[in-house]
């Protein structure tokens, strides 16, 4: 019964606005797609770069997924 079913769950917090790039490259996002099969190169993942203005994709293959690489 919803009456006893009590929510023990915090709020959601306040949504906080984010301003829109002005120019290319100002926000990126970056992501890491892997693992998969390796390649000739020995690469297993690859970090996908994508700028918010533009759409624009990066894609760097790495052998492993740390900032090391």
């Amino acid at each position: 019964c919803s009456k006893f079913n009590i929510t023990r769950r915090k709020p959601p917090g306040l949504l906080q606005p984010i301003e829109p790039p002005n120019e290319v490259f100002q926000i990126l996002g970056l992501d890491w797609w892997g693992p998969t099969t390796p390649s000739h190169d020995g690469n297993r993942y690859v970090l996908v770069i994508t700028d918010r203005l533009s759409g624009y994709v990066i894609a760097k293959a790495s052998p492993t997924n740390t900032a090391q690489d």
